[in-house]
Order: C-alpha cells, then structure tokens, then sequence
C-alpha cells in the first residue's frame, strides 16, 4: 500500500494514457517544430520603415530575411495549433496533465516577465514581434514555454518517443547533407533549383549569395555560431540512436546521421559548438563508462569516424580548426592581447571631441584638430599650428608624414566629411547645432563611454570581440533586476553609440551589435534578471534529478538511452550557451529535447517503482 502512495505521488502518469494510442495528426505541430521548422529557408522583404529597427540596424528601407522571420511565424502558428489540440483531448481525457509544479512553476514565472517585459519594453512593436534577423518578441518567447510543456504532456509511450526519433533523423540527416555540400564549396541555396525554392516568384534577387564561403557550414541556420548550436543537441541524439535502437532502418539512418552530424559538429568552425559537444561528451563518458566498455566496437567506430573527420577537415583547412581550438587557451589569449595592446606599431583610437565649430580627433600616435570657419575647414596639428593639405576633387592629403595614414574625404550627399584611419571610418556631419557623427542607421549623434565591467577592461577582443559585448552588456543588468528592455530589445538597450571603442574593436565603428553573444546575459537583458533565475531553476531541476537516475539505470532500451541522451544534449547546449545565443533556428528544439526528458525520466521513474 506504501508502495502506491509513493508511485501516487512520484508519478503523476495514468497507465491507461500510454495505452491510448493517438493519432500522429496530434503530434504534427511538435513534429513539424523538431523536425521541418528548422530546415526553412524562404524570403521574405522586411518593410523596416518607421520602427526603432530601422534606426538602430543600417538605416535602409527594407531588409531581405532568408533565415529567421518565416520559422518564427511557423513556430508561433504550429504552438498555437498544438496548444488547441492539447486542451481538445484533455478535455476529451485522451492526454494528461503531469502533475509537475517544480518544472510548470518556474516556467509560469519566466512566461509572467516575458509578458511584464514586453508592457515596459524600450519599444513595444519590436517585442511583441522581435528585432530584424532574430524574430523572437513575445510571442516565440512564450511559444518556447509551451513547446516544453506540450511536448511533457503529449509523449506518453514509446510509439510516442518514436515519433520524435524519426523528426530528429529526418532533420539530422537532410540538414547534414546540405551542410558537406556547402563545405566543399556546393551551395544548394546557389543552383538554380535551390533559389526557385528559397526566393518566391515576385521576389526578384539578383546576385544571390550569402557571407559564409566554402570550408565552413551554415545549414538552413543562417549562421555558423548557430549550427554549432545545432550539432551539440543532435550529434548525442544521433549516437543514442545508433545504440539504443533495435529497428533496422532506424539503425542506418542513426549511423548516417552520427557521421554527418560530426562532419558538421566539426566543419561549422563554431567555436561554441566545440565547447557544448566537448562538455557534453565529458558526461557522456560517465554516464555510459559501462555500455562503452560492453559495446566497445562501436565505441572505437565512433572515435576512428571522428578521428578521421578531424584529421581530414583539419589538412583539408591547412590547419585552421586546430589554429581554432586555440582559442580555449584563455591565458594565451590574454597574454597576446595584452601584447598587442602595447606593441608601439598598434594604433588605437584614444578620443574623439566634438564642439560647435571644430572637433578632436586623437589616435596613440597623434592627434588631428580640425576647425570650421564659413565654408572653410583647417586642419592643425596637437599644437593648433596649420598643417598643409593637398585637394584633389574631394580628397584631401595632408602633406605632413605624420598624418600620412589619414584619408579625408569631403562629403558630397550632406554638410561633412569621412576620416579614415587604419581602415576605419568615421563620418562627421556639420549641423547648426555642432559638429556630430553618423552612427548606425544614418543617426546623428554624439559619442558616448560606455559603462564597462572592470574585468574585461582591456579584453575587449577576448574570445571574437566577445569581451567588448560582454563588458558593455554586464553593467545594463543592474537596470533590468526586475524587468527586462523587453523581448529582442537588446540591440537597443545596448550602447550603440559608444564609437570610439567599437573602433578598436570592429572594422566598422558602426557595427549594430544585435546580440550578446551569450544566452544569459541575452536573457537577463530582455526579460529580466527574474526570468533568467526561472529559467536556470528550470534546467538545474531537470539535470539534477536526471543525473540521480541515469548514473544508476540498466541501460537496455531505445528510450533510456534518448533519456541520457537529451540530459547530455541539455548539458551541452547551456555550455555552448555561454559563447551563442538563443535563436528561433535552434531554441524551439532544445525546448522538445528539454520537455522529452522531462517525460522520459517520469515514465523510468513509474518503471522502477513498478518493479519495486
């Protein structure tokens, strides 16, 4: 009688929902989620007229989106499909509610800011519906919430945990073939066959390419960064499959996919992704210690496929995924910058003064003073002593060699001119009011500093610029304890206008940076502080009590391996979180893998106490 009490209370699951076989039409909208959303690539114009998007990406009219805009218009749509279906049979006691207060709890918070967020957002319009490029306002976010519930409420057997396996390696190896041929230089998306499919008939594209090359991969993702998220969630899935599965089909397909998911796991050249597989393979070998041992063949088949992709991508490369990987030595990565920090022949832009009718331009090298009189401009040197200039058309030399490096270009399209040095421009604009720079978006504005975390002071190019981001973005989150900028609010709570910086950092001073490349910090700065302590309480709940389960089970079916397995693809996809962020292209299938083992372990769970 203890004994049911306890199954009562531990298990929340009705053996009589594992025997009522749905139909799959009921689990198409998360089928379509884990394994079609992903692969969608179509165009779509973005009329960015009028919005704060505009003023804060590259002040054009219109912006072309392959990648982001229809996956999140089609993940909202097939949630809220799912979510109808789901209050349908519930209602018809054909699905369950889990009794899970310690995972619905937390999420029901995260779901309360995201809506709190959007009300106080910096711009509502780009909350509600999400910043070019990223798409993920309100409406995704909560769409996330209810994709790892729906997913815990609707997988209630093995049929039903088969349904997801078949997503994953359709997914896995469509998203694999088109990711070797564009390392090798054959872009599907560039035939002919690939445009007809990608660009609609009264959309005219000419010169169709997109910014990665051959030797490196970008999928249906849109990004390299993001495919490394990608591969970290599905290469251990892929691996679970091989070994777990008993179906014959299933078990050349899951071999399929192990190889192309390390290829592109290995040839995406993320950094990110590296690191999340890397941790994720460290629990893998503690979880699995005794099955790599039993099935040691197809362990070292593994390692030797593995092996040889890394060798031969690596001389395919010349080298350059090894020269990537030492990147993780931070203590180098430091002592180099702080070399070429103060290594005399590194220029750096040391600050910019603007003023009513003459502004300041200083380097490490020198400083530049120039002063407007009516239509006439002079240049002097730090001593305010008139320096000669040569003019040609609407070029000017300054004749000193000390300011040899300068290009300076009088503007033909407003009052002003561009200075460029080493490689960097810097647009002045002559105004009533003073002298002002153009900023991204073609904004008038003057140059800020900055608030910075202390820490990174000085790293700025840590880890691909990631230490000027993150130094930038650290000190905004006192300001969002509560509540956040609002959903894809980031691009603009972010100091876009701290120039001077962004000049010794990025090529372009104007760079938008629209991301924090990091998953916390983009959280906390969107939604909240709050929200991302939900979110952590979320993940930690759900891996510690997977790891006391699978550190003690009898591995010997499909679904306890899929169990560890989506444990492992959690571990390392918050790792690789630490260097990506989270995208509509990847997020909504870490949601299905996270809700998959919530309902894997509850169903182990029920099993062991069965057995007691």
């Amino acid at each position: 009688m203890k004994v049911k009490k306890e199954k009562a209370k531990q298990e929340p699951i009705n053996i009589d929902y594992e025997n009522k076989r749905l139909s799959t039409v009921y689990f198409m909208p998360l089928l379509l989620i884990a394994g079609f959303v992903p692969l969608i690539v179509y165009a779509k114009y973005i009329d960015l007229t009028g919005t704060t998007q505009s003023l804060y990406w590259t002040g054009q009219q219109q912006y072309l989106d392959f990648f982001s805009y229809w996956k999140s218009r089609w993940v909202m749509a097939l949630t809220l499909i799912g979510l109808i279906f789901y209050i349908i049979l519930y209602k018809q006691k054909k699905l369950p509610f889990k009794n899970l207060k310690q995972y619905y709890i937390p999420l029901g918070i995260y779901a309360i800011f995201v809506i709190i967020s959007t009300i106080f957002a910096i711009d509502t319009q780009t909350a509600l519906w999400g910043f070019v490029d990223m798409y993920q306002g309100m409406f995704v976010l909560l769409s996330y919430v209810i994709i790892t519930f729906l997913t815990i409420n609707f997988v209630n057997s093995e049929r039903d945990v088969n349904l997801f396996v078949n997503a994953f390696l359709f997914l896995m190896i469509v998203e694999g073939i088109i990711g070797v041929g564009q390392y090798f230089g054959f872009d599907f998306f560039q035939t002919e066959i690939g445009k007809s499919l990608i660009v609609p008939g009264d959309i005219q594209v000419d010169g169709l390419s997109f910014s990665f090359g051959p030797k490196t991969i970008y999928g249906t993702l849109f990004n390299t960064n993001f495919v490394g998220s990608f591969a970290t969630l599905m290469l251990p899935m892929a691996v679970a499959i091989l070994i777990g599965t008993k179906n014959r089909k299933q078990r050349i397909a899951s071999a399929i996919a192990v190889v192309l998911m390390l290829f592109v796991w290995i040839g995406c050249n993320s950094r990110a992704g590296y690191l999340g597989v890397a941790v994720a393979a460290g629990f893998a070998l503690l979880l699995f210690r005794k099955i790599i041992k039993k099935y040691w063949m197809v362990s070292a088949g593994i390692l030797i496929v593995f092996a040889s992709i890394l060798v031969g991508l690596n001389n395919y490369t010349e080298g350059s995924i090894v020269n990537r990987l030492k990147v993780f030595n931070v203590k180098e990565q430091i002592e180099t910058i702080k070399a070429s920090a103060n290594d005399e022949k590194t220029i750096r832009f040391e600050d910019i003064i603007l003023g009513q009718n003459e502004f300041t331009f200083k380097t490490s090298r020198e400083t530049l003073n120039f002063k407007i009189d009516g239509n006439k401009l002079y240049f002097l040197d730090e001593n305010n002593n008139e320096l000669e200039i040569t003019t040609k058309g609407n070029e000017i030399t300054i004749n000193d060699k000390r300011y040899a490096g300068y290009k300076i270009t009088i503007a033909e399209r407003y009052p002003g001119i561009t200075v460029i040095r080493v490689g960097r421009n810097f647009n002045f604009y002559f105004t009533n009011s003073g002298v002002k720079m153009i900023s991204s978006g073609g904004r008038l504005t003057e140059p800020i500093t900055a608030d910075t975390f202390k820490q990174l002071d000085g790293l700025e190019s840590l880890a691909s610029n990631r230490g000027y981001i993150w130094g930038r973005t650290i000190p905004l989150l006192k300001n969002y304890v509560i509540y956040g900028s609002g959903p894809d609010n980031y691009p603009i709570a972010f100091p876009q206008d701290d120039l001077l910086t962004k000049s010794n950092v990025f090529y372009d001073p104007t760079t938008v940076v629209d991301k924090p490349h990091n998953m916390y910090l983009q959280i906390a700065t969107n939604t909240g502080a709050i929200s991302l302590i939900s979110l952590i309480s979320v993940w930690g709940i759900y891996i510690i009590n997977s790891l006391k389960l699978y550190f003690k089970i009898n591995y010997n079916s499909l679904e306890k391996y899929l169990g560890a397995s989506c444990l492992i693809c959690v571990i390392g996809y918050l790792a690789a979180g630490m260097f990506n962020d989270n995208v509509v292209s990847v997020t909504p299938i870490f949601c299905i893998i996270l809700g998959l083992g919530i309902c894997i372990n509850l169903r182990l769970r029920n099993r062991i106490l069965e057995e007691k």
